[in-house]
Parts: C-alpha cells; sequence; structure tokens
C-alpha cells in the first residue's frame, strides 16, 4: 500500500490533513506528517529533517507520496529526498496536489491498494470538484469524466439506485465506496444524467454533486463485476454509511424567517418561559503608559500560553459531553491564539503605543472581530463570536479577572448578542430552556453547541429581542426560528404542550441506552461515564451511564486565578454523585502534569524538559501536601453523603499508593477532630505505567480496584509521545505490546479478587468492545454520547466465542494488524 507524507508550515494544519485522511479511511492507510518546527517563538515553518523522519516511517509498501503546502515546504522535501540513500527514495514520489484535497484523494485511493502513479494521479486531479462546483473549470485529464463509449458497457451488469443519505454522495460516503469496490476485479462506471465518471475516483463522483433522491447507475465489467455491484447495494442499504442527523440537516438548509417572527433555526426543539439577558463583556481595561515594554510582551505572551492550555482541556472536556466535532471548535480557538499576524501586530502596536498589553490586546481583538461582522458570508460573521471569546479569554487571565459564565436562579430562555463557546461550555443545561441570540446563524459554534447539548436555540433574532427586560415571558420555535417576545398565555401554553412532546420522545431513545449492558451469555459489564465538571452529569445519565468511572477533577480548577475552595470541591463533588442516584462515581484527585498545565498551580516549579516523565499524577499532589489534603478532605466529605470512590492517578509503585493513603487517613482524622463528616470510600489507582502493571500483584493487594488509561499506558509503553506528530502513530492502544499489559493487569486484578475497569478512550471504541470483554475487563467508561451505541454493541456479543480473539491478537506484531483482524471479525 501507498504511504502518504504530509508537509505543512503548521504543525496543526498538517494534523488536521491526518486526521481528515484517518477518518475517510479507517485508519487504513500509512500517513505521516511533517509540521512546524520545534521553537515555541516561531514554530511555523518546516524541517527538511522531520520531513526525512516522516518518509521513512511510511516507507515500507509500494512507494510513498509527499505533498507539500508552499514555499519552503517543497525545499524542505527535495533536501530531505537528497539526504536519504537513493535505494530508499527510488520509490518516493513529491506531488504538486494541493494539500488538503490532495491528501483525501491519495488517501482514499491508497487504500484500496493502488499503485503509486494512480494515487498521484487522484491527488492531483483533486480540485476538479471545487472548481466544477464553483463554475471555474480546471484543465484535466481527460479521464476525469469518461463517456461510455466502449461497446463492451453496452451489455455490462448494472444497478439503477436512488440515493438514501440526506446529505447525498459528499466525501465520506464517496470515500466509502471506493472502499467498498477497492479489492474487487473489475471496472466500475458510476452513471448521472448524461455524465459518466469511474466510480473508483473521489475526484470524478464529487463532480458530479450527487444529492439525496438522485437516481443513479453503476456498470461494472470483469470478473467481480456481480460482486462489486451487490458492495454497491449493499452500502446503499446501509445509507453510504451515514447518520442522517436531522439537527446537522436542518442547520445546514435552515432558513431566516421574517424578521417579525424570529430569526434562523439553530437548534431543534421548544420553549416557552422568563427572559434573561446575558452580557459575554469583555473585561475592563483601562490604557496606561508604560516604561518596560520587554516585560508587557512577556505577559502577554504568558497569558497566551496559559490560554492555550485552558482551551486544550476545555477541547477535551467539549469533546466528552459532545462530541470530536465540537471539541474541534477549541482547535480552532487555538488556532486563533497562535495566528502569527495578531501576534506581530500585538507587538508592533506595544512597541508604537508604548501602553500596557490589556489595552493594546483588547483594541485588537475588537478590530479583529469587526473585520468579521463586515463579511459577507454567514459561516465567517459568525466567527466573530469566536475571536471575542478567544480575546476575552486572554484579556481575564491579564487582568486576574474570574469569567463570569451565565448565571441563572429558574429554567429561563437566555438571551444575547451572541455566546462564545467559553459561554457554551459553562452554561447549567438543566436551568436553560432555551436560547436566543441577536447575532449569528445556524452555523455559529454557539450554535453547534447548542445543538450537541440538546438546548433549543433560534441565532439572528435582533428584530424580535432587542427591547426585551429580563422576566418577559418568551417562547421560540428551534425547529422553524420562530420566536414570541412577549408570548401571551395561548402561544405559552402551546409551546409547552409541544416541548412536553419533546422531551417524552427524546426519553423513549434514552430509556434503550439507560438498561444495563448484558450480553448474550448473560454477562454483565458496567458501562460509566468520564466527566470533567458536575454539570457533565446530567447528560451523561441521559446517555445512560451506570455512574462515574472517571471525574477528572483539574477541570475544578481552570478558568480561574486561585484553587478552589474546600466548600466548592464539595458542592461539585456532591451535585455530580447527586445526577447519578446512588450509582458509584469514580473522583480521580488532581492530575497536573505532562500536557495539562495549570500556572497558579504550578508557579515557582523549574521548567521540565520532559514534563511527562516528570512532577505529575500522584507525584504532584504528594508534593503539594496542603492543596492534596483540601482535595481529600472534600472526597471524604462528599462520601459522607453519597456513593463515590476515590482514584489516585500514574501510581507506579504501592510506596506512592500508601503514602496516598496514609494522607487520606490524615484527612479524616483533621475532619473527625473539627467535628466534621467523613464517609468510606473506597480507594483506587489508575494504571497508566508500565511499572505498575509490572507491580499489578503488589498494588493489587493494597488497592481496592484498578482503572486502566490507555492514553498514557500506550504512549509510555511504546516510548512514543502522543503529542508528538512524528511518533503519534506508534503510541496506539491497540498495539499488542499495549494490550498485553492490559492482559497482565487484568490477570493480577481478578487473581487479588479486585475489579478493572477502563477509562481510557480505547473504552468507546465499538471496535475495540469485543476484545475488551473477552480480556476479562468488568467496566468500561468513556465520552457520555458513545454509551448508547457500546452497550448496543455489548448486548449483541457473546462473550465466550471473543475469547479465541485473545489470544490471537496478542501474537500480532503491530496495531494495524489488530486494527485489521478486529474489522474482519466485525465483518464475518
Amino acid at each position: 500500500m501507498v504511504g502518504i507524507v504530509i508537509v505543512s508550515h503548521s504543525a496543526v494544519l498538517a494534523e488536521g490533513v491526518r486526521e481528515l485522511a484517518d477518518q475517510m479511511t479507517q485508519g487504513k492507510v500509512r500517513i505521516a506528517v511533517a509540521g512546524g518546527l520545534d521553537d515555541a517563538e516561531h514554530p511555523i515553518g518546516t524541517d527538511p529533517m522531520r520531513v526525512m523522519t516522516a518518509i521513512e516511517e511510511v516507507q515500507q509498501g509500494d512507494g510513498v507520496l509527499v505533498l507539500m503546502d508552499l514555499g519552503s515546504a517543497l525545499v524542505s522535501a527535495e533536501t530531505a529526498i537528497d539526504l536519504l540513500p537513493p535505494e530508499m527514495t527510488e520509490n518516493v514520489r513529491l506531488s504538486a496536489a494541493p494539500l488538503v484535497e490532495g491528501g483525501l484523494a491519495a488517501a482514499v485511493q491508497a487504500s484500496i491498494g493502488a499503485s503509486l502513479d494512480a494515487v498521484a494521479a487522484e491527488a492531483e486531479a483533486a480540485l476538479v470538484a471545487k472548481a466544477a462546483q464553483l463554475g471555474t473549470p480546471l484543465e484535466v485529464a481527460e479521464t476525469v469524466c469518461e463517456p461510455a463509449e466502449d461497446s463492451r458497457w453496452e451489455q455490462a451488469a448494472s444497478l439503477t439506485l436512488t440515493i438514501p443519505n440526506k446529505l447525498g454522495l459528499h466525501a465520506r460516503p464517496v470515500a466509502r465506496l471506493v472502499g467498498a469496490i477497492g479489492g474487487l476485479d473489475a471496472e466500475v462506471r458510476l452513471i448521472f444524467g448524461e455524465q459518466t465518471v469511474n466510480a473508483r475516483s473521489l475526484n470524478q463522483i464529487a463532480t458530479l454533486a450527487v444529492r439525496y433522491q438522485d437516481v443513479v447507475e453503476f456498470k461494472a465489467i470483469g470478473v467481480d463485476a456481480a460482486a462489486v455491484l451487490e458492495a454497491v447495494r449493499a452500502l446503499s442499504e446501509k445509507n453510504f454509511g451515514d447518520v442522517d442527523d436531522t439537527a446537522t440537516i436542518q442547520a445546514a438548509t435552515s432558513k431566516r424567517v421574517d424578521v417579525k417572527q424570529g430569526g434562523v433555526a439553530a437548534s431543534a426543539g421548544y420553549a416557552a418561559g422568563p427572559a434573561v439577558r446575558y452580557r459575554s463583556a469583555m473585561p475592563d481595561v483601562e490604557e496606561a503608559p508604560v516604561e518596560d515594554v520587554p516585560a508587557e510582551v512577556r505577559k502577554l505572551k504568558q497569558a497566551l500560553e496559559q490560554a492555550a492550555d485552558e482551551i486544550r482541556l476545555l477541547e477535551k472536556q467539549t469533546a466528552r459531553v459532545a462530541s470530536a466535532a465540537e471539541g474541534e471548535i477549541f482547535a480552532m480557538h487555538r488556532m486563533m491564539l497562535q495566528d502569527p499576524e495578531l501576534r506581530e501586530a500585538t507587538q508592533h502596536e506595544l512597541e508604537e503605543r508604548r501602553c500596557n498589553a490589556e489595552a493594546v490586546w483588547r483594541d485588537l481583538i475588537l478590530a479583529t472581530a469587526e473585520k468579521y461582522r463586515g463579511l459577507e458570508d454567514d459561516f465567517m460573521r459568525a466567527r466573530a463570536a469566536d475571536v471575542l471569546d478567544v480575546g476575552a479569554r486572554v484579556l481575564r487571565i491579564m487582568t486576574r479577572q474570574a469569567a463570569q459564565g451565565p448565571k441563572l436562579e429558574q429554567p429561563s430562555i437566555l438571551i444575547a448578542a451572541d455566546f462564545g463557546p467559553s459561554d457554551m461550555a459553562h452554561l447549567d443545561t438543566s436551568m436553560v430552556l432555551g436560547i436566543v441570540t441577536e447575532q449569528g446563524g445556524a452555523t455559529s459554534h454557539a450554535a453547534i453547541l447548542a445543538r450537541s447539548m440538546g438546548i433549543p436555540a433560534v441565532a439572528g433574532a435582533a428584530g424580535v429581542i432587542a427591547g426585551v427586560t429580563d422576566g418577559t415571558l418568551i417562547g421560540l420555535d428551534g425547529n422553524t426560528g420562530e420566536v414570541w417576545a412577549p408570548a401571551d398565555a395561548e402561544t405559552v401554553t402551546r409551546l409547552t404542550a409541544l416541548r412536553a412532546e419533546w422531551l417524552a420522545a427524546l426519553a423513549r431513545e434514552r430509556e434503550a441506552a439507560a438498561a444495563p449492558a448484558v450480553t448474550e451469555d448473560g454477562i454483565r459489564i458496567h458501562v460509566e461515564a468520564n466527566i470533567g465538571t458536575a454539570a457533565d452529569a446530567a447528560p451523561a445519565v441521559q446517555n445512560g451511564a451506570e455512574g462515574v468511572g472517571l471525574f477528572r477533577t483539574e477541570f475544578l480548577f481552570l478558568d480561574r486565578s486561585s484553587a478552589p475552595t474546600e466548600e466548592e470541591q464539595v458542592a461539585a463533588y456532591s451535585d455530580a454523585a447527586a445526577a447519578f442516584g446512588g450509582k458509584p462515581v469514580i473522583i480521580r484527585t488532581l492530575d497536573v502534569g505532562g500536557d495539562k498545565h495549570i500556572p497558579y498551580l504550578q508557579q515557582g516549579q523549574p521548567l521540565e524538559d520532559n514534563p511527562f516523565l516528570g512532577v505529575r499524577g500522584i507525584r504532584f499532589c504528594l508534593a503539594q501536601e496542603a492543596l492534596f489534603i483540601t482535595q481529600l478532605r472534600a472526597l471524604l466529605r462528599t462520601a459522607a453523603e453519597h456513593t463515590i470512590k476515590v482514584m489516585f492517578p500514574m501510581v507506579a509503585h504501592p510506596v506512592e499508593l500508601r503514602a496516598g493513603k496514609a494522607l487520606l487517613e490524615r484527612a479524616r482524622a483533621e475532619l473527625k477532630q473539627e467535628g466534621l463528616p467523613a464517609g468510606d470510600v473506597s480507594v483506587g489507582i489508575m494504571i497508566e505505567v508500565p511499572a505498575a502493571v509490572s507491580l499489578a500483584d503488589q498494588l493489587a493487594a493494597e488497592a481496592d480496584f484498578f482503572s486502566i488509561g490507555t492514553n498514557d499506558l500506550a504512549q509510555y509503553v511504546m516510548a512514543a509521545d502522543r503529542g508528538n506528530s512524528a511518533v503519534a502513530a506508534l503510541s496506539d492502544a491497540l498495539h499488542p505490546a499495549v494490550l498485553r499489559q492490559i492482559m497482565q493487569t487484568v490477570q493480577a486484578a481478578h487473581a487479588a479478587g479486585i475489579t478493572v475497569g477502563m477509562c481510557g478512550e480505547l473504552a468507546g471504541k465499538p471496535l475495540a468492545i469485543p476484545l475488551l470483554v473477552a480480556m476479562g475487563l468488568d467496566a468500561l467508561s468513556m465520552n457520555s454520547p458513545a454509551i448508547p451505541r457500546a452497550k448496543d454493541v455489548l448486548r449483541n456479543l457473546n462473550v465466550e466465542r471473543q475469547k479465541f480473539l485473545v489470544e490471537k491478537v496478542l501474537q500480532l506484531p503491530d496495531a494495524a494488524a489488530v486494527r485489521t483482524m478486529l474489522e474482519q471479525h466485525t465483518e464475518a
């Protein structure tokens, strides 16, 4: 199979292209990236050594195609080839294809075993679809649109289909189509109207713009002609692999209603209730002259770094309670912070104006947001809210002002000029009936998050809500975009009834997810949620979580300038536990370090060359006794009223576990002396370093339970930093080396009579679940949106019949081989 290398000035862009290509091909293609520079001050650029390493990484196969973005990327790629021995570069080709479109097209062709010539040709024709859509045709090879003139096609086997999926043959269904017929020996054509194209070409099919309910014909000639058409038919019956998300489709096609009635339908559902106006404003700052401009530059740089850390954690939190797609909103925010033009403009203004960084940053952010508002495109206008959201975060850090999210005393409809994603991420969804904004549209990030949270919303309704005051009864229909402000009694009654019907329908959908996950042979597997705050609990319960397998407490320490008090922690832990009604909630003590940086906690600590191997997890907590004792006291007080368990992160050996338990008992003694309640708690540990696996028998004798964190375990077992694009692919939890560690951990836990769960990303992967239960895991904990699907997989499993998988995968050489075997087993 042809390997692909992505060369870009931006590490983020390179990773983004790889992520898209992986999604299109289910990770079947070897793709390596060489993006950016290892220079915190100047991260944008290309490095020949990185390109050379990337080529070596994907060299095994039928050749390597290298795609580049611009300028020095080509020079770096050419230099890398010069540095490699000739025998390695005979089958390496530099491509002039566009980076994103070419990368996706090349990956799809490579996934079906196409030759290097075919992969390169498909990549270089990648702009055809876009050009055709925009009405600016390009000069392309004659094969882009093939007329069916050959007489052989008159007698070819054929299949006529009506396209079933609502968004038509867009990129992902086409990739699935090409993949479905990739290994079959036949020539295949797709006929749409008067156009005929090669049905193995993603680009050629995309030029047709085939939509929902369009009629197409497939023709095939060759040994496997019948099999090709059957594969196409089967894929069509599965909706071409698409899940027709009604909310997404409505958002994509939503129209603005008459301004007298409302705005744009942004998130489905109905609401009626009192209005509360939310004013998300930039922190107040005054311009002041300064003498030390370099100090202001440093202050801004530190604020940008802290903001990036906060956004990175917020990205992970949002991906857990909504989905990875919604989490990517915050990845875009991090890219805004890295914008070199914005940084250069800020520094220039500081030097010109010689005033405080807060004032310069505020002015530039406001000016940038205004530029977005002046654009004609609705999608781009909606980005103004993102600019303000990012800008306010940095300004709050510099001014040491805490974030002020919406505070509601009763269920209400929030109205605002607009909401930033950070505002949305901190909403108490139990108190928000609906949302109406003056600005924005169905593509705003606030609208996307509202849909993922199940909050009815209408955007761009300035003409209706401009004069609405707090307490005014208003109503909205998120399906049509209508808003009633004020709403009369009849409208309130009607919308309340519609809301009740809507909520009842959602409840019926969730009922199936709420039922236990029992396999066909009667084995109960506990399916739990990973959460980051108490606000994550309600969505997790709705998705069918049977408790919490991982409460990441570090999220309580974000968006503030000092650690939460004991009382604040008790309230947060109690709120989360109460939502689960007595089901167990495993709360992990503070896990700071590695890629989790909270400046006010780590201030004064020496800079670590490799923070993943430094003071993190239980090591950090044991070094910060006062901070740790406060958290342990809060946990014990919570345990007096609720069913919680305590879990220590990054434990490597029994001495660390004993030290943590000793401090827990010290906290208990303090509470007893003060006359405060302290409940009994089970104490477990995260298994995420190889040392813990090696000593699992000793640790199992002193711990009440184990929970395997596959994200860290994989990177430590493989000695591959998952944040380093050059080796991140090695950090794969399905690698047999990692699976053997999981198996060893399960055996040690069960031998000692304790349970073992998994709270790493692997636990929520449908492909991996049959293997994990066959290995003997007692519980799986995952991002709450993944729970319904995971339960469905479990209910259709016979565990005894899966056990043969374990011995087989443990003998395989790498993660790709494991993934292939699991895919084949799933299809069988």
